[in-house]
């Protein structure tokens, strides 16, 4: 009886640790990847990268760009579909996305900059 208990108990940690591994939190590099539904979608600019770096939206609806960088930025599609000017601090650029796709984009003073929309 003593053997078929400490069996038991192996197997109810192995499981245990099994159930753990299988519930851990997401990678970092989905972190900021968000889905909105909002009309209104911020992405700040903020220690030269984008946030979320990749966000799904709705046709129709805007997303918002500001930069909290103390220097200039600007939003650059990859696709010629949209173009901010340069903003200081503090200055936003707003778009509205009328149609559905993948529309990669990037900071045209500094390209390593880079983030995407997806619209549905």
């Amino acid at each position: 009886m003593k053997k078929y208990y400490a069996l038991t108990l192996i197997a109810l940690a192995v499981a245990a640790v099994l159930v753990a591994g299988c519930t851990s939190s997401s990678s970092s590099s989905n972190q900021s990847a968000v889905t909105s539904t909002a009309s209104q979608n911020p992405v700040a600019i903020q220690n030269y990268a984008f946030s979320p770096s990749m966000l799904t939206i709705l046709k129709g609806t805007n997303v918002t760009w500001k930069n909290d960088d103390s220097v200039q930025h600007n939003i650059v599609s990859d696709t010629n579909a949209f173009s901010s000017p340069l903003l200081n601090k503090g200055d936003t650029y707003t778009h509205q996305f009328n149609a559905t796709g993948t529309f990669p984009y990037h900071c045209g003073v500094h390209p390593y900059m880079k983030a995407t929309i997806v619209v549905t």
